[in-house]
């Protein structure tokens, strides 16, 4: 099964070890069967431990992409080199069998890869969203909000579901927050024209997520907030961001960090590198139709962890909770990752000063090692 092995005690010393609030610096970790038993400076390797000098390099805990795209094991392959050690998968507007069958491939890499633990769940893009804004959706697939219909997807996508995007404005779907509020799948607001009155009214029926804020949906404009308006000024909403620079220019994410509390921000790739979408190309730092249309980007969670630093100015500790510890707390698993702390799972990215990832170690396993 998934997940289930016997790890030999790994001891990191010489580094420099990024905490909730502070960075620990000179200091040591150790780890034994997937799990943190030890974080300080006067630690000691364990009888027949696997040493790993740090070198100075910063250890942190391993971020948590709660919006990608592509199968999982490609997903894996390629952000385990930038630090990403857990995710949420994406799954774009399709016909619901199609869906059906790749959730049914998702719950078996979950039984059978050794990665499988830390695919946390799928989100769903749709299909309860405004054509109007669909952006990289395919509009074929868009449907209704019909409330017999939203139960039979959440009970054939159960329990993987974490996530639904959906359009408060479109007529039927306060019915279907109520539902997904009644079964804890959290209900983004997202893909959507909806006044700000319409937002509004949709976060006080149960939304408290926001998917891609400024892209696909209204606002802010001229005497128009619109969603984004409502995300920004509202604290029951927690609001993702694409911290690419090109889906959210420097500008608009200083915007949103003296609006939002920064336990109400989390960082995302929206990444479709591992299945780009057909006509898609990467084209100056995210993936675009032939018209310039943005198809999704081309990121990865070290890339917006480095831009909150160097761009926006936060610290590096902040900067490494958008990226871990907040997206822990959404999908309620902050008590076994998101942060480093003893009994957590030894989720750990070693990176050094110029966010060059030296090392990623899922649950106590190496899965990649990059060594001066």
């Amino acid at each position: 099964m998934a997940g289930r092995y016997s790890m030999p005690y790994i001891y990191i010393t010489n580094a420099n070890i990024i905490l909730k609030d502070h960075i620990l610096e000179r200091s040591s970790l150790t780890i034994n069967n997937g799990k943190i038993i030890s974080v300080g400076k006067k630690t000691r390797p364990g009888k027949d431990s696997t040493v790993i000098d740090a070198r100075g390099c910063f250890v942190s805990p391993g971020f948590i992409d709660t919006h990608i795209h592509g199968e999982p094991q490609d997903i894996f392959a390629n952000e385990i080199k930038h630090g990403t050690t857990s995710i949420l998968q994406t799954l774009h507007c399709d016909s619901l069998n199609r869906i059906y069958k790749k959730v049914e491939k998702i719950k078996k890499f979950k039984e059978k890869n050794i990665l499988g633990a830390n695919l946390l769940g799928i989100r769903l893009e749709g299909p309860y969203i405004n054509k109007d804004k669909a952006g990289a959706q395919n509009k074929r697939f868009i449907r209704r909000p019909d409330k017999k219909e939203a139960l039979h997807i959440i009970k054939r996508c159960s329990p993987l579901l974490k996530v639904m995007t959906l359009a408060p404005e479109i007529k039927g779907s306060g019915a279907i927050i109520k539902i997904l509020k009644r079964n804890n799948i959290i209900a983004s607001i997202g893909h959507t024209d909806a006044s700000y009155k319409e937002a509004i009214d949709g976060i006080i029926a149960g939304m408290t997520h926001a998917t891609h804020v400024f892209n696909a949906m209204s606002g802010p404009e001229k005497h128009k907030p619109g969603t984004a308006g409502a995300v920004l000024t509202d604290s029951r909403v927690r609001a993702e961001i694409i911290l690419d620079l090109i889906h959210v220019p420097a500008a608009y994410f200083d915007l949103i960090l003296s609006l939002k509390k920064l336990d109400n921000i989390i960082l995302v790739t929206d990444s479709v590198r591992a299945a780009p979408l057909p006509g898609a190309k990467k084209i100056r730092g995210a993936y675009r139709f032939k018209s310039g249309k943005l198809a999704g980007s081309a990121m990865t969670m070290m890339d917006a962890v480095k831009n909150a630093v160097k761009i926006a100015g936060i610290s590096l500790n902040n900067a490494v909770m958008l990226a871990s510890l907040n997206a822990a707390r959404l999908l309620k698993v902050e008590q076994n990752k998101g942060s480093i702390a003893i009994g957590k799972d030894a989720d750990i990215v070693i990176f050094n000063k110029n966010f060059d990832v030296k090392m990623t170690i899922i649950r106590g396993k190496i899965v990649y090692r990059k060594w001066l």
